[in-house]
């Protein structure tokens, strides 16, 4: 155990031995979270609301022409949906259907069915289709009222032909729906105190959130895998060899040298954890614990796969070269620069391959969607098994290593 804590106390002071060490392991990502979340500002949720950027799409088939159903789209697009008539619905995407019977039946008071397709694996089913309700409510109530108003006209004589009709019944209509958006009376919710307000659940992250979580991806991957420029430098100053022959056994050495890269790698996790909070104001989920054990799960994984590295490559050059290449490559693939949200379907599917992307997935359901522990366990599993992969296959090779 002493051997132990003497080997995590000299990979820090080497670290370490140059102030120069802090600029890269601290400085640097919180400056490039910066300019990260800046960037993304434009295109991603700068605060806790739903900007219009955000705003769903809603592809319609209009099978009914009718000022009805103009005001039920315009109504949608009050209720946080951008709309856009097509003449197919496309595929994957969120899609309404509007019957012949339309206004027909809204004008006579019945129940109307519109046809909503939603995306099964998509948060925002739910959201969409209490959106596409509250319109069609909306619209419905706003319908009736006019309707009503026609008769009461008709019967005062205040309008006595089809044309003056129509277009009384269409700016009561119109007032109905102003009046429902801009209501007199609004409530205000006030939670009692020591209750939290439930998190409202958002398909990305904020812009900060983002570049927190990808900016603690990238530069922890670089310093994990760092692991392979430790192992090779050793090997080729003979240090290692020299290790190998001692009483201690090999494995303790392997073991010891991984605990000490994976105990800097996580106490840069805690820095740049406290970092996001501190000055981006990052809030890291409800589950403090959650965050924890995608932390740990997610570094063992990068520590394991930068053991194997080291037994492949041959020269401290190459080491270094692929540690930072592999570490900018998975982080730009597995989502860590910008919303995997934002890809295709079957791009997301492909980078699964990446321990970069499940980390970003599970950082993004703990951040934007108020994740718990049971949550995001199967991400952490799967970590793990990369974790187990590499370091089996690490382990495999290193028993020639050093030789």
């Amino acid at each position: 155990m002493r051997r132990l804590f003497a080997m995590i106390r000299n990979e820090f002071l080497r670290e370490f031995a140059y102030p120069l060490s802090l600029i890269f392991f601290i400085l640097l990502p919180v400056l490039f979270t910066a300019a990260v979340g800046t960037g993304l500002s434009g295109m991603m949720n700068p605060d806790e609301s739903d900007p219009e950027e955000f705003r769903t799409r809603l592809y319609v088939l209009q099978a009914d022409s009718d000022p009805l159903v103009d005001a039920f789209l315009e109504t949608l697009e009050t209720v946080n949906l951008v709309t856009e008539v097509v003449e197919t619905l496309p595929e994957d995407t969120f899609g309404l259907e509007i019957p012949t019977d339309f206004s027909e039946r809204l004008l006579a008071g019945s129940a109307v069915t519109v046809t909503l397709h939603t995306l099964p694996n998509s948060t925002a089913s739910q959201a969409v289709e209490q959106y596409v309700r509250a319109a069609q409510g909306r619209v419905g109530g706003a319908a009736l009222i006019a309707k009503l108003g026609v008769e009461q006209a008709r019967a005062t004589g205040a309008v006595n032909t089809e044309a003056e009709e129509a277009d009384f019944f269409n700016h009561v209509l119109e007032k109905t729906l102003e009046d429902a958006r801009n209501p007199a009376a609004v409530a205000e919710v006030r939670w009692p105190e020591g209750v939290d307000a439930p998190q409202v659940e958002r398909d990305m992250a904020t812009s900060n959130e983002q570049a927190s979580a990808g900016q603690l991806v990238t530069w922890v991957q670089i310093t994990l895998l760092g692991a392979a420029e430790v192992l090779v430098n050793e090997k080729q100053g003979g240090t290692l060899k020299r290790m190998l022959v001692c009483p201690t056994a090999r494995g303790a050495i392997l073991t010891g040298k991984l605990l000490a890269r994976l105990a800097l790698g996580l106490f840069q996790m805690a820095l740049l954890l406290a970092g996001g909070a501190l000055i981006f104001g990052v809030q890291w989920g409800k589950d403090p614990v959650a965050v924890a054990v995608i932390s740990l799960a997610f570094a063992l994984a990068t520590v394991g796969l930068g053991m194997f590295i080291a037994t492949i490559v041959r020269t401290p050059g190459q080491a270094n070269s692929v540690v930072v290449g592999l570490s900018m490559g998975m982080a730009a693939l597995g989502g860590a620069w910008y919303p995997l949200e934002i890809t295709p379907a079957f791009y997301q599917q492909v980078v699964k391959i990446l321990p970069s992307s499940w980390a970003m997935r599970a950082y993004t359901d703990l951040l934007a969607r108020g994740a718990t522990l049971v949550d995001v366990l199967p991400h952490a599993g799967i970590l793990l098994g990369f974790a187990v992969l590499f370091t089996t296959l690490g382990i495999l090779r290193f028993r020639s290593y050093g030789r």
